[in-house]
């Protein structure tokens, strides 16, 4: 059983973990949307949908720091993978907003990122203690 958790553990795997998951919300940010109807009946489910979004996006890549063993992560590293997918997410907003004529940028998308990553970073300060 031990075995099975440590391989999932592995770096590779969860930098392509990482990877894929950063490559399809990348995708699904970024394409063009036509025809799709509104869901109304779950108010802001678009902020929520971008809180959950980069809430994992910490997770997973922070997993792949971790399991790196870089002599223990230290907390620079984590504040430099916060700033950075906190970018990546005002970078998909203006792309939606310059590049993609169907889609828009709205601040509030971007708060919610932020408040996404938050839970992120406190998900992983408080499990790290048991996990690695």
């Amino acid at each position: 059983m031990k075995q099975g958790i440590k391989n999932l553990l592995e770096p590779k795997l969860l930098f392509g973990v990482a990877f894929v998951y950063t490559l399809l919300i990348t995708i699904a940010l970024l394409l063009p949307i036509t025809g799709v109807p509104k869901i109304e009946s779950i108010p802001f489910l678009d902020k929520i949908i971008h809180f959950i979004i980069n809430a994992l996006l910490f997770l997973v890549w922070a997993s792949y720091a971790f399991s790196r063993k870089l002599k223990g992560v230290k907390p620079f590293n984590l504040q430099l993978l916060f700033i950075c997918i906190l970018i990546y997410g005002i970078l998909i907003e203006v792309i939606q907003e310059s590049l993609i004529p169907t889609r828009s940028a709205d601040i509030f998308d971007v708060l919610a990122n932020f408040c996404g990553l938050i839970l992120g970073s406190l998900v992983v300060k408080v499990s790290n203690k048991f996990i690695y």
